[in-house]
């Protein structure tokens, strides 16, 4: 539902620039926004009017469980095998070190193999090729800051003497990169060139301007010595060869790593984590001039999905922003989304690398699309971290999101988040089961058994309180006038077993939304054929009705028919051949008779014809049929020769929509001689049409001929029998499989169709044949219903992917090819 963004995650103090104006977007839709761990609040809001999906992440630091980490695909640099944000994020959770939340950073050359710009990690620089634009760094008291780094690192020696180092962790072989290189625990390469090696081993942890790091020198050699998990190696070459000459096995050696002020900003003391943020965008609450507007090729106005990182002004509060590019978001420019995040309390803005790169994490699970080609593997990424320790007693129940907005006498399905102590996750969308609900006042709506609330008539504010072992939750709720309230029919054919919920919609300022039926008083001309509960109609015996409901000044009216139906109903028994209109593209003779009946057929028709060549060849069979009532399957009794098997190409049943239009043509390429049954199921996978479709009327029967072939054909056809819900075993159920609640088509693009069939989520995953996960989605608590999930293959490589769901307690496992 439409809500405006009242409540948001951006709540700082500070002094904002008059230009940090977020730009026109419209009214945003905020879809989830709970605390993912200690201190760590994400929010999914939706911009209609662009249209834009955007993740926004708060990191409070002042919270003594969380902690920001830079972290190096596989623990390499240079990365020699880069990694998806989700494997970093499921490999790095260890007890007590649980990954909340995760996203690109990333800047690569291509040209080079290696990340450009200074990083550190855990204390140590990884890689400060170039030095970079800016950095933004988290200091060892987790505080976060912007500046312009000018790297000043050097090896001491016991007895004094000094190298300044050039370069960490790539470019032995190549002597643009300097005379000394210091590779540590994160280097990957194997170290082979000429020069002279000093292995030394840490007695500490690391830190950038802070106390030097003493280290116990393990070997000195002329021949190469490599690195590991717990040693360093300090490579030495041309004019810095014998720059420690007196170094010497057991001794101490000192590696200071400074940063110093550049262009602007003061790299503060003891820097723990730190990311290149290339040009800084917005600086002390403003664009910054003459970095935003910088970028190589006007890259700053590039429309693309993005990761931007922010933070407040006294830096104790990080924010991690990100879009998706995907058939509903648009690409965003820098400017755009630094501005916003000015608007909404940022002081100091950089961003990370946008495109096929761009990824939030949350749970091990991408979120967003990321576009420009396929899910893209990275040298590095930003991991929040939750340090708390393990523990899976519920101490919290969380809403899905902190404030509902939605129209009066509406419906809206809540979600409930389960959190420990420190506010970790154990669990999202809880069974409602055992909960109890209320509104506060009465008057605001009440809400279900299956956790759906059902908003009152009234304009007002309040909240829903859900409560469960003596834990409670809260909702805040606006409610809101709607317009045009009408009923999406006008008349509705129904059966005496499926049961059918008023389509009842209204109008908010162009927005249509779904309204609850059950808030009317209804009344019927002829009650006798149909009842009506809570908005939920029955048919009960054949008639019309019409039906009226009434809410204060408001009233609505629906038509309804009801055709009860036995468990089968024979349409067409061909006993009449002057019914049947017969046309075709290759027929010299088409005729239809009750000569020559299979054995054992006590009735039916016999089609003939004799082909010839021809374009686009086909026979039709023209009468109109309107089925009864509301059937799931229908079903054509034929008996093929060995020349119409071969003659056929494929049979299509062409059938209207109650409006007349086109609606659903199925084809049957039959396989077989003789007598056969087809049968065509008024579904999508076990999901029956649409109640509102009904009444759908059969125009023709096509058989469609393989061309080039010339031979006299013969169809014996009897009984078209439609089946009908009456029984647990009604031919649908031949047709396909209970557990079938999910369907894929390639419409232009993959989607996923799934039914609800009761209030829930669905659980997405798309996996490689090998057996790797490579994306998640778990949908917001819905109503019962057909729901659609687009699937980007922009994301994935030429291959067979196995996408796995899990709904309405069930599981269900759809192979599809991408080429």
């Amino acid at each position: 539902m439409k809500k405006n963004l009242t409540l948001f995650v951006f709540i700082v103090i500070g002094i904002f620039s008059v230009t940090a104006a977020a730009p026109n977007w419209g009214v945003a839709d905020t879809l989830e926004h709970y605390e993912i761990g200690p201190g760590i609040e994400y929010i999914k809001i939706r911009y209609e009017s662009v249209p834009l999906t955007l993740w926004a992440t708060t990191i409070d630091m002042t919270n003594p469980y969380n902690v920001i980490e830079q972290v190096q695909s596989n623990n390499s640099v240079p990365d020699l095998k880069r990694e998806l944000v989700q494997d970093m994020s499921k490999r790095l959770t260890t007890p007590g070190h649980k990954v909340c939340a995760a996203f690109n950073h990333d800047f690569f050359s291509y040209d080079e193999g290696v990340c450009i710009g200074l990083n550190i990690s855990n204390g140590v620089i990884s890689m400060p090729a170039g030095s970079g634009r800016s950095t933004f760094a988290i200091t060892q008291d987790k505080t976060a800051s912007v500046f312009f780094p000018v790297p000043e690192c050097k090896a001491i020696s016991a007895s004094g003497d000094e190298v300044t180092i050039d370069h960490f962790n790539w470019g032995a072989e190549t002597i643009r990169n300097g005379d000394c290189v210091l590779f540590t625990n994160m280097n990957s390469l194997n170290l082979d060139a000429e020069g002279r090696y000093i292995k030394i081993r840490p007695r500490s942890n690391w830190i950038v301007n802070g106390t030097p790091t003493v280290c116990d020198v393990l070997e000195v050699s002329d021949l190469p010595l490599q690195t590991s998990d717990t040693d360093f190696v300090l490579y030495l070459r041309n004019t810095k060869l014998n720059s420690l000459p007196d170094i010497k096995v057991g001794e101490e050696i000192t590696i200071s790593q400074k940063l110093v002020a550049g262009k602007f900003g003061t790299p503060p003391d003891n820097i723990l984590q730190a990311f290149h943020g290339y040009p800084s965008i917005a600086y002390e609450g403003k664009l910054h001039d003459g970095e935003y507007n910088d970028f190589e090729n006007g890259r700053e106005y590039e429309t693309s999905c993005r990761t931007m990182a922010g933070m407040s002004q006294d830096g104790k509060t990080v924010y991690f922003v990100a879009t998706e590019l995907s058939e509903n978001s648009a690409g965003i420019n820098c400017i755009d989304i630094a501005n916003w995040m000015l608007a909404h309390g940022v002081w100091n803005v950089v961003n990370f690398d946008s495109g096929g790169s761009t990824a939030i994490v949350v749970d091990h699970t991408m979120l967003n699309l990321p576009g420009r080609g396929s899910l893209r593997p990275v040298m590095d990424g930003v991991l929040l971290v939750s340090t708390a320790p393990e523990d899976n007693g519920v101490a919290h129940y969380s809403f899905s999101k902190t404030q509902l907005n939605v129209p009066i006498i509406s419906l809206a399905s809540l979600t409930l988040i389960s959190q420990n102590k420190y506010k970790d996750v154990i669990e999202r969308n809880v069974e409602v089961e055992g909960f109890a609900f209320r509104c506060e006042p009465a008057e605001l709506g009440w809400v279900d058994k299956e956790a759906v609330f059902h908003a009152g008539k009234t304009v007002m504010s309040g909240k829903i309180i859900a409560e469960k072992n003596g834990i409670t939750a809260e909702l805040s709720v606006s409610t809101r006038p709607v317009q045009d309230i009408h009923i999406a029919a006008d008349e509705i054919l129904i059966d005496s077993v499926r049961p059918y919920r008023i389509n009842l919609e209204g109008n908010i300022n162009g927005q249509v939304y779904t309204l609850d039926p059950a808030a009317f008083a209804w009344t019927s001309s002829n009650p006798s054929c149909c009842r009506i509960e809570n908005g939920i109609l029955k048919g009960i015996e054949n008639g019309e009705t019409s039906l009226v409901g009434t809410l204060d000044t408001i009233t609505v009216g629906l038509k309804v028919t009801v055709e009860v139906t036995p468990e089968t109903l024979v349409h067409e028994n061909f006993s009449d051949l002057s019914d049947f209109p017969l046309s075709s593209t290759v027929s010299n003779t088409l005729s239809i008779s009750h000569e020559e009946l299979p054995t054992g057929w006590p009735d039916g028709a016999v089609l003939q014809f004799d082909q010839k060549t021809g374009r686009n060849p086909y026979v039709e069979m023209g009468k109109s049929y309107r089925l009864y009532s509301l059937p799931d399957s229908i079903s054509l009794q034929l008996n093929l020769s060995k020349e119409a098997l071969a003659a056929i190409k494929h049979i299509r049943f062409d059938f209207t929509h109650k409006n007349g239009k086109s609606y659903w043509q199925p084809e049957y390429i039959p396989s077989d001689t003789g007598d056969q049954t087809i049968v065509w199921a008024f579904s999508k996978n076990g999901i029956a049409f649409p109640t509102e479709d009904f009444p759908l009327t059969l125009e023709a029967i096509r058989f469609v001929l393989n061309p080039g072939s010339r031979s006299e054909i013969t169809i014996p056809l009897r009984e078209l029998k439609a089946y009908y819900p009456v029984k647990a075993n009604s031919a649908i159920n031949n047709v396909y499989t209970e557990n079938n609640f999910a369907w894929i088509t390639a419409e232009g693009e993959l989607r996923l169709h799934y039914n609800l069939q009761q209030t829930g989520s669905a659980d997405i995953s798309i996996w490689t044949t090998a057996g790797q996960q490579i994306s998640e989605y778990i949908s917001n608590r819905e109503l019962p219903g057909t729901y659609t999930y687009n699937i980007s293959d922009r994301f994935l490589s030429p291959g067979i992917y196995i996408l796995t769901i899990r709904a309405n307690g069930k599981n269900q496992s759809l192979k599809f090819r991408v080429k």
